[in-house]
C-alpha cells in the first residue's frame, strides 16, 4: 500500500473536519443543483401568465443531461490534471469559492418577485433557459472542485478499512444538506415566504464561498511530486483501454451496477420534490408543513440509517451488502408508488413520511456500498483519472438516459396541473416509480448471475 494509508491507519480528526465542512458545503450547492432548480423551474412555469408558459418537465431533462455532460467532462479533464500535477488543494479553494459565485448567481434572474434584489427582468421561458445556462457553469466549478479535486483527495488518504465507513458519512451528506436547507430556508421558496427565490441562493452561494476560503487553511498542502511517466493524454484514456479493464474486472462491474442504480434513480428523482408537493397533495405551505415533515423523516432516519450500513459493510463485507441495499430500495419505491391513493391528507402524509424514509434509506445505502467498492478498486495514484471513468457510468449516462424516460411517462401519465395564471401542465407520475423499480430488478439480477465471477479471490488481475 502507499505511504498515506500506512501513516493514516485511522481517519483522523482533520480528515474529518474536511469530509464534513468541506463535504457538506459542496452538498449545499448540490442539492441546489439537482434538487431545488427542478422546482425553480416549475416554479418559474406555473407561476408565470399562460403565454410564456413553457414544457417543465422537458426543461428538468434537458438541465439534468446537460449537467451530468458539463460534470463528466469536468471530472474526468480536471480529474487527470490533478494526477498529473499532484495537486488538489488549489482546485478544491479556488473552485469551492467560484463555485459559491456561481450558485449565488441564480438569484439574479427574475422570480416575479417585486422583492427581489439586483434582479435581471425576463420571460419565464428565458429564465429557464438562463437557468440551464448559469447550471452548466456552476456544474464546471463544482466538478473540478468537488468531483475531481476533493473525491480525489478523499481517496487518496482514506485506508481501505475505512473507506465504507468514510463512504456512509460521505453518503448521507446530500440527505444532511437537504435537510438543512429545508428546515432554513425552503419557506424562502413558497408563496407564504414571499418566494424569495434569490435570497435563497444569495444564502446558500455565500456558505460555499466561505468554506472555500476555510478549506486554504484546512486541506494540507499538496507535495506537488510530478510523475513525469505520466503524459496528460496517457492518462486521460488510461480507463479507456481494453488492458486496462480487463486487468479491473471487479472495477468495471460494481461501475455496471452503479450505472444501473443511476438510471433507475434518475427516472424518478429529479421529479421528487415536484412529485409529493403537488402529484401526492402534501402541502408546502406554512413553516412545518406535512411537505416538510415527510422529507424530514425521511431524510433524518435515512441518514442515520445509512451510517449504519456503511459501518455494518466495514464488518461483514462491502460485496455481502449489494442485495441488501437494492432490495430495501426497491420496496422504497413501490411504497412511494401507491402514496397519492390515500385519500386523507393525515395518512398520506404519513405514508409519504414512511416510504420516502425507506426509499432514501435504499437510495443513499447503493452508493455508500457502490462507491466503498469503486474507491477500493481504483488503481493506486489514479484517484483522479478514474474517478472521471466513474462519472461517465455514475453520472452522464444515467442523467442523459433517466430523465428523459421520466419526462416521457410523465407526460404520458401524470395528471393535469394548472398554475395561477392559467400555465397547464402534466405532473410527475407515480409509474415512474414502478419503472424505476423495474430497473432495479435488473440490476438484482444481474448480481446474483455474476457475483460469484467477478467478486471472488483479487481485487484485480495484476496484483
Amino acid at each position: 500500500m502507499e505511504s498515506v494509508e500506512k501513516s493514516q491507519p485511522k481517519v483522523g480528526l482533520r480528515n474529518w473536519l474536511i469530509i464534513i465542512i468541506i463535504g457538506l458545503a459542496g452538498q449545499f450547492a448540490w442539492a441546489i443543483e439537482n434538487m431545488y432548480l427542478n422546482t425553480y423551474i416549475t416554479y418559474l412555469n406555473f407561476s408565470a401568465p399562460a403565454d410564456q408558459g413553457f414544457d417543465y418537465s422537458l426543461m428538468i431533462a434537458i438541465t439534468t443531461a446537460a449537467s451530468a455532460i458539463v460534470a463528466t467532462f469536468t471530472t474526468l479533464l480536471m480529474g487527470v490534471l490533478s494526477d498529473r500535477l499532484n495537486k488538489r488543494k488549489i482546485f478544491i479553494s479556488v473552485g469551492y469559492i467560484l463555485w459559491g459565485v456561481s450558485t449565488a448567481s441564480f438569484g439574479l434572474l427574475n422570480v416575479n418577485s417585486s422583492q427581489s434584489l439586483f434582479v435581471i427582468s425576463m420571460t419565464a421561458s428565458m429564465a429557464a433557459i438562463m437557468v440551464i445556462v448559469i447550471d452548466c457553469l456552476m456544474t464546471f466549478l463544482g466538478s473540478s472542485a468537488n468531483d475531481a479535486a476533493f473525491n480525489s483527495y478523499i481517496t487518496k488518504s482514506i485506508d481501505d478499512k475505512n473507506r465504507a465507513k468514510v463512504e456512509g458519512v460521505l453518503s448521507i451528506l446530500p440527505l444532511v444538506a437537504m435537510l438543512m436547507i429545508f428546515v432554513a430556508l425552503n419557506g424562502l421558496t413558497t408563496d407564504e415566504g414571499g418566494n424569495r427565490w434569490d435570497l435563497f441562493f444569495y444564502i446558500v452561494g455565500g456558505v460555499v464561498v466561505l468554506v472555500g476560503i476555510a478549506s486554504i487553511f484546512l486541506v494540507p498542502k499538496d507535495s506537488g511530486e510530478k510523475d513525469p511517466s505520466q503524459s496528460f493524454k496517457r492518462l486521460l484514456i488510461e480507463g479507456f483501454r481494453p488492458n486496462i479493464i480487463k486487468d479491473n474486472k471487479k472495477l468495471y462491474f460494481t461501475l455496471l451496477l452503479y450505472f444501473i442504480y443511476g438510471v433507475a434513480i434518475q427516472v424518478y428523482f429529479p421529479y421528487l420534490m415536484v412529485y409529493i408537493e403537488k402529484s401526492c397533495s402534501i402541502s408546502n405551505a406554512g413553516g412545518l408543513s406535512p411537505f416538510v415533515i415527510v422529507m424530514a423523516v425521511a431524510l433524518v432516519l435515512g441518514s442515520a440509517l445509512s451510517v449504519l450500513v456503511g459501518f455494518i459493510a466495514d464488518k461483514v463485507g462491502k460485496e455481502k451488502m449489494i442485495a441488501p441495499v437494492f432490495g430495501i430500495l426497491g420496496v422504497g419505491l413501490l411504497m412511494m408508488f401507491f402514496i397519492p391513493y390515500f385519500a386523507n391528507d393525515v395518512l398520506r402524509t404519513i405514508a409519504g413520511a414512511i416510504s420516502g424514509l425507506i426509499m432514501i434509506l435504499g437510495y443513499v445505502a447503493v452508493p455508500t456500498i457502490l462507491n466503498a467498492i469503486v474507491r477500493e478498486y481504483i488503481p493506486k495514484g489514479k484517484e483522479g483519472t478514474f474517478l472521471g471513468v466513474r462519472m461517465i457510468f455514475v453520472v452522464a449516462l444515467p442523467m442523459v438516459i433517466g430523465p428523459f424516460i421520466g419526462n416521457a411517462l410523465n407526460g404520458a401519465f401524470g395528471e393535469i396541473y394548472e398554475g395561477a395564471y392559467g400555465v397547464k401542465d402534466h405532473l410527475p407520475t407515480n409509474w415512474g416509480y414502478i419503472v424505476a423499480l423495474a430497473i432495479v430488478v435488473i440490476a438484482l439480477v444481474i448480481y446474483f448471475v455474476f457475483r460469484k465471477k467477478f467478486y471472488n479471490g483479487k481485487q484485480n488481475e495484476n496484483e
